[in-house]
């Protein structure tokens, strides 16, 4: 792993991925995570590989000056607005790093927005290409929630590892490793022998395989955008399925389905690269998009609570559900028969996508589920789909064999049942009980389905 080399230690092969995506495109990475996770490292290790100049801002305490420096009054005077730069003005800067983010007040919270999304300070460009941040979890004291127009702003959304999360080699290469900035006062005791774990010589050839990569995987994501046309409509698809879901909980804007096309884009041309530069083998691509997507999106970051956690569940399940797209050879007409039957209203529609062909089995299983547990009659479906069931074994979840018997009500399938059936209308009703006297349950299904079609279109 790249990071590793940088002696950032513990974080997996997806999280490098994403930190190098982020680059790859310039789109705003947030990292959130306790203290001594390696938040600032990161930036700062990333930062000296390739070379780029590179300011940490701690926003709970940074002020509009600090960042813009004065106004240069003698400019004033002549009706031209300029500020006078220093050393921590971020004009100059091309990587920086908001830190303490959720610590700011939203006044100060604020001012960071146009710098995030364009690298502008009241209008004025700046030199600055990338912009990660990075806070700490909400249980953290004196944190404060962050406003939504300030999460939309990021493309990424980051855990590093604790140290206790890790493999017990990576905790001992922690233990063992001397940053930049730690024990500062070794070299004059030691002739100023450098006592640092990662030589300087190895973040300039680390920074140069980081180059190469990024180079290759900027050709990858040419060509993966020719390649991938119709990953704007799964993630149409996708997003209102998530919607639908979370009963609006989760709602993505255009900004973020504009994240998501370009960070599963990105993300793979990363993985293409570092196949090519490194010899990896490629990551599943199913697995890797599932990472990326949930890394995409921002549910709950300002609640740790349970609801949190169910809101990730479901959105790990609407990913679930259309994942077949990223499979290799599998048509958008999969996704579109699983987002139809998801979507419909009308049950028959719904019985007769279901019966037709194989969906896989968490699609079948939810979706029986979720008509087993609603509350529409499903006795037409119930009627039909163990009819199928009895000449196609199989066909039918067997843990739900029972529970979709037990919603049978044979007297819904009656005359008596259509409401509509009433007034003038009641003189046809020996004409359709006849009708409705077939020899078999299934010619009776399809007999009370289309009166009851034709009675509701007012025909």
């Amino acid at each position: 792993m790249i990071l590793k080399q940088l002696g950032i230690f513990g974080w997996k092969e997806a999280d490098e991925n994403l930190v190098l995506a982020s680059l790859l495109t310039g789109d705003p990475l947030l990292l959130i995570g306790n203290h001594g996770c390696a938040k600032t490292h990161v930036a700062n290790k990333v930062a000296q590989a390739l070379g780029r100049r590179f300011l940490v801002y701690d926003a709970s305490k940074a002020m509009f000056e600090d960042v813009l420096g004065y106004p240069n009054v003698e400019k004033l005077k002549h009706g031209v607005v300029e500020y006078v730069p220093s050393p921590v003005t971020i004009w100059d800067k091309e990587l920086v790093l908001i830190d303490e983010l959720n610590r700011a007040v939203p006044e100060l919270q604020s001012k960071w927005l146009e710098i995030i999304r364009s690298r502008k300070i009241m209008g004025f460009p700046t030199q600055v290409k990338w912009v990660w941040a990075a806070m700490n979890p909400m249980s953290y004291s004196a944190t404060n929630a962050l406003d939504a127009a300030l999460i939309g702003r990021f493309a990424f959304f980051l855990y590093p590892p604790d140290v206790l999360q890790m493999e017990e080699e990576d905790r001992i290469r922690v233990a063992m490793h001397i940053n930049g900035d730690d024990a500062p006062s070794l070299s004059e005791w030691t002739s100023g022998v450098a006592v640092g774990t990662v030589p300087k010589s190895d973040v300039v050839e680390v920074g140069a395989k980081i180059r190469e990569t990024l180079m290759l995987a900027g050709r990858h994501f040419l060509n993966l955008r020719e390649q991938m046309p119709t990953l704007a409509e799964f993630l149409a698809k996708f997003s209102d399925l998530l919607m639908r879901e979370t009963k609006g909980e989760v709602a993505l804007d255009g900004r973020r389905l504009g994240f998501l096309h370009r960070n599963l884009i990105a993300n793979r041309a990363i993985e293409l690269a570092k196949a090519e530069v490194f010899g990896h083998d490629l990551p599943d691509f199913v697995q890797s998009a599932r990472y990326v997507v949930q890394s995409s999106i921002p549910v709950g970051l300002n609640d740790e609570s349970l609801k949190r956690e169910e809101s990730v569940h479901t959105l790990e399940i609407c990913f679930d559900l259309l994942s077949s797209y990223f499979q290799d050879g599998s048509p958008m007409e999969t996704v579109n028969r699983i987002y139809e039957l998801f979507t419909v209203a009308d049950v028959v529609r719904k019985t007769e996508i279901l019966l037709i062909g194989r969906l896989g089995e968490l699609v079948e299983s939810k979706a029986w589920r979720d008509l087993i547990d609603g509350d529409a009659d499903i006795t037409l479906l119930a009627y039909t789909a163990l009819q199928v069931e009895a000449h196609r074994p199989g066909t039918i979840p067997p843990e739900l064999l029972e529970s979709l018997s037990q919603k049978m009500t044979p007297a819904q399938l009656t005359s008596e049942s259509l409401p509509n059936l009433r007034g003038e209308a009641i003189q046809y009703i020996d004409d359709i009980e006849r009708l409705l006297n077939q020899d078999s349950d299934l010619g009776k299904l399809i007999a009370f389905d289309r009166i009851r079609k034709t009675i509701e279109s007012g025909v």
